[in-house]
């Protein structure tokens, strides 16, 4: 059971099918699908903290941020209210105070895009 290891004949047979396996040829994408979006999105930090968002008449939204990037966040807020297109995200011991646009938003949850 646990000794020598019996001689396959289908050692040969495997490995050349490995082989042609990697060897393979990939196609590029369709021409309509951009594979840019994705390589280029920053990478994600996951946190879970306190924060708010400052909406354009001023009025203090409570959020809690879920993720960071350098480009961007997302905060779930508590309230089923529409967002504006542009806020500020205030987090003090991130130490973040940025002007975001809203990129997404759905159910109490949104995706920022920090403005440049």
């Amino acid at each position: 059971m646990f000794g020598k290891a019996k001689p396959s004949s289908n050692k040969g047979a495997l490995s050349e099918r490995m082989r042609r396996a990697v060897e393979r040829p990939t196609a590029p994408p369709p021409s309509g699908l951009s594979l840019t979006r994705q390589i280029e999105r920053a990478v994600r930090q996951a946190v879970f903290r306190e924060g708010a968002l400052i909406l354009a008449e001023g009025e203090k939204l409570p959020v809690a941020l879920k993720n960071i990037s350098a480009t961007g966040a997302r905060v779930e807020y508590f309230t089923r209210s529409e967002l504006p297109a542009v806020v500020i995200l205030v987090e003090p011991t991130l130490r973040i105070k940025s002007r975001a646009r809203v990129v997404w938003q759905r159910d109490g949850v949104a995706g920022l895009a920090f403005a440049e």
